[in-house]
Order: C-alpha cells, then structure tokens, then sequence
C-alpha cells in the first residue's frame, strides 16, 4: 500500500515455453477502476516495468487510473511480433481477471514510452482477430512509429545522458526483426511499423515527445499524429519544449496531469 494506492507485484500473467511473465498493478482506492497498461522503454533489449514507478505510474494510479506495469520479452530472446504476443496476451488476462483484480474490463488503456510507446501505438492499432486484446485509448511517449527510418532519423538534440559508448553494429531495430540491417527486411520493417496500420476506427491517441529529442526525433510522433487526424481518428499531440529522450521533465506534474485526464475521459 502506497497512500490511497494498493501495489500487487509479480502476478503471472502468461507462461510461454515455461516462462513466466509478470506485470505489477497499482489500483487506486475507488474500484473498479479504468485500467491502462504501462510498457517500459529499453531499446527492445533491457529495462523493468518497476523503472520509475514512483515518478511516472503512481501519480497516474493516484488519479484514478490502474496501471498494469507489464513485462515483455526482449528481442534477445524472441523476435518480431513476440513482443506483440506478450503485451495482448496481458489485455486478455487483464480482462479475464478483472473483478477479482478490482478494474473495469471494459476500459482499458495502455500506455508506453519509446520502445513501450511503439508496442503500445502497435497494440491500439492491431487487437487481434478475436478483439479480446484490443484497447479503447493510447498514450504514447517518444515512440519510434516507423522502423524504417531508424537508420536515417536526424537527432533534434544531444544523445540523452544514459547513451554511451559507440552505436551497435547491429541496429536495435534490426535485432527486433532478428536481421542484420533494417535495409535488408524491408517488407517486415513496414509490416511492423505503428503507421503502416493506422485506420478510421483506431481508439483515441495521445502522443507526447520532447522536442529536443536526440534518440527519436518528433517527427515520428509529428507523423503519426497527423496520419490518425487524416483518417478521423482523435489524436493529441503534445511537445514538450526543451526535452530530450526520457527526459525527467515529462514526469512532471503538467505532462502526468495531462495523461491522467487524458486516460480518465477516453476511459469514462
């Protein structure tokens, strides 16, 4: 128990080859609550759904929202769309298991940031065929929308402080294809790419970048943005002036405020 937030850690929520797979929920006091899913960022390589939980997941959880912090596989241990899988087959436990978890099947969110924000754009775009996965609203921050251009992507700042050391020989994008260069793949590049989906119908984005981004330029929130608005489909772009990557200054009280409300009307 955190204040008026109950945290459960480590619920299994799928086992895949005899691996387990966990996600931490933080429920607000008022249940059933809207739910949104959170997808860590790490280059599809490292990071934990617990990595600034206190700064970024609780605030949203003390407004209201519940938050499934959901652990996927890395591309080091499975490829393209494995981390699609995982993320759906959280919805559909979620959903599942709502009543004894205390949140509302039918509102369902997800939420994710740079590697999470692209799975999270991914999953609101393509629930699969049954519909058990699908999510009714997206937030996305700093996601790469398309895989394809990852090789020519012009930084809008300085590389943010936690990149050192040379770039690896193969690209992150491409390990998530399981290929040695985007260039070579470039059909299943596209096919795996958040833009190359976008329909009339889509659930309600937001989508929030810094505009000093040195990993991911705007342009690729800029752009996805713009193709949901050509179909119909509302979409909220919000820049943060001055900000790069994983900036500290998107877990302040303005942007997680703007989240929170966001989630709470798209959720109602």
């Amino acid at each position: 128990m955190t204040e008026d937030v109950t945290v459960r850690t480590d619920l299994v929520y799928d086992s895949v080859q005899g691996r387990e797979l966990h996600l931490d929920l933080y429920l607000p006091a008022s249940r059933p609550a809207p739910l949104c899913l959170w997808l860590h960022g790490g280059a599809w390589l490292r990071g934990g759904r617990a990595v600034r939980a206190e700064e970024r997941l609780l605030p949203v959880a003390r407004a209201g929202v519940a938050v499934a912090a959901v652990e996927y596989r890395f591309s080091s241990e499975a490829t393209f769309p494995a981390q699609l899988d995982d993320v759906r087959s959280a919805v559909r436990w979620l959903r599942r298991n709502a009543d004894e978890l205390g949140v509302d099947a039918d509102r369902i969110g997800v939420w994710g940031g740079s590697a999470g924000g692209y799975l999270a754009a991914l999953l609101a775009l393509c629930p699969d065929e049954q519909g058990d996965s699908s999510v009714q609203a997206a937030v996305c921050w700093f996601p790469i929308t398309d895989l394809t251009l990852r090789d020519t992507d012009v930084p809008e700042g300085p590389l943010p402080p936690f990149v050192t050391g040379p770039p690896p020989p193969v690209s992150n994008e491409a390990r998530l294809l399981g290929v040695e260069s985007v260039a070579e793949a470039w059909d299943a590049a596209r096919a795996a790419s958040p833009v190359t989906h976008v329909h009339a119908g889509a659930p309600p984005f937001l989508l929030v970048h810094g505009e000093n981004d040195g990993l991911v330029p705007s342009t690729h929130s800029r752009t996805l943005h713009r193709l949901l608005r050509a179909q119909g489909v509302d979409s909220t772009l919000l820049l943060v002036a001055g900000a790069n990557h994983e900036d500290p200054a998107l877990d302040t009280p303005p942007v997680l405020g703007a989240v929170s409300a966001f989630l709470r009307s798209a959720l109602s």
